[in-house]
């Protein structure tokens, strides 16, 4: 069995073609990194496919972590794996973040893998010698965490150190076959695991991120690049992260494939925050789709974006962009309305809706020569 695999659910990013009848990876790549995930994920993906000599008609499934992690690190390699999946027909097997880490090890000895959870704590599994789950994945106080580990128990995970020192055992060591997870180890895991639904992501915890008191500052300088079509996976992991119902990278493909789309990314300090698909034809626009990771939300991320290619449409002679949006939306209706954009007619029951259907409101803008 062919799998690919990945992961960027903690301060790594690695991808791996395995092939679990040889027992061995075909090409793996692994990078550390605090942030840049979403960034890093496809070509790295595209380069350990051309590496191993195969192509995705010829992998079988696919692996990916699913937490406990970063939020937007899970989020981002379960959106990618996922789109993959549903665009090549390909099931996902998801492997928690504390069992990919426990592949790590292939010492014949009891295992407890403590993850960094911030606060004074860690998430936290154990297992047994033949690497069968005793116990989490679990949120544990960093002074509490190997209180049940038995003698001769390797720890290891980003918070192994850590409980080792706190623990004050003798009895207890600390593993060196590295503490985060790497996708060419855990790989075969999937193998052993039956397909069902799309994995989802595993949070054991509320996201750090909380709004400010007093609300978020404006954000600061942003820098904005150009999407092309191998950038659909990043595209795809982003707007799942906006949305509800998220795009698949295939969707996403199929609209940069279209004579005159272009996509656009706002970054802030190097981290994408938000993105914008237009089509061009002639001298008239439309926006397709436009959204912002919710951690960056309120905060004139949106509006910068739109602002920038509004002004970079006008410069290649658009003159008049369009673009629908909900009736029911009146957060972004705000927000087109203060770029300049004002109702031009409405599209009755053109969205389909759990409860029924709802209108689309259709607005406009003249850009000035």
């Amino acid at each position: 069995m062919k799998i690919l695999a990945l992961d960027t659910a903690m301060a790594a990013c690695s991808a791996a073609v395995v092939d679990t009848e040889r027992r061995q990876p075909l090409a793996a790549a692994f990078a550390a990194m605090a942030r840049g995930h979403a960034e890093a994920l496809a070509p790295m993906v595209a380069e350990v496919l051309a590496r191993s000599g195969f192509d995705l008609r010829h992998i079988d499934r696919i692996a990916v972590t699913t937490g406990p992690g970063t939020f937007t690190g899970v989020r981002i390699g379960l959106s990618f794996a996922r789109g993959l999946g549903l665009a090549r027909h390909l099931p996902v097997i998801g492997i928690d973040s504390l069992s990919a880490v426990a592949a790590n090890e292939s010492t014949e000895a009891p295992l407890l893998v403590v993850a960094d959870a911030r606060n004074g704590e860690v998430y936290a599994a154990r297992f047994d010698v033949a690497r069968r789950r005793l116990s989490g994945p679990a949120i544990r106080s960093i002074d509490h965490a190997a209180d049940d580990a038995e003698p001769g128990t390797l720890l290891i995970g980003t918070a192994a150190r850590t409980v080792l020192e706190a623990s004050g055992r003798s009895d207890l060591k600390h593993s060196a076959a590295g503490d985060l997870p790497v996708a060419a180890r855990f790989a075969a895991l999937a193998a052993e695991m039956i397909p069902g639904a799309m994995p989802s992501p595993l949070y054991l915890r509320a996201p750090d991120a909380k709004p400010q008191s007093g609300g978020l500052g404006r954000a600061g300088a942003l820098t904005f690049q150009s999407v092309s079509l191998p950038g659909a996976f990043l595209l795809a992991s982003l707007h799942a992260e906006a949305f509800e119902e998220g795009w698949s990278a295939g969707s996403f493909e199929d609209m940069l494939g279209m004579p005159g789309a272009a996509a656009e990314i706002a970054l802030e300090h190097g981290e994408p925050v938000a993105f914008l698909l237009t089509r061009r034809a002639a001298d008239e626009a439309e926006i397709i789709t436009i959204g912002t990771r919710p951690a960056v939300q309120r905060r004139g991320v949106a509006q910068q974006l739109l602002a920038h290619r509004l002004k970079a449409l006008a410069g290649e002679g658009v003159r008049r962009i369009f673009l629908e949006v909900a009736a029911g939306n009146a957060r972004a209706q705000a927000l087109y309305r203060a770029a300049g954009f004002e109702e031009a007619g409405r599209r009755k029951n053109y969205y389909l809706r759990k409860d029924g259907r709802e209108d689309a409101i259709i607005m406009r803008r003249e850009l000035s020569p």
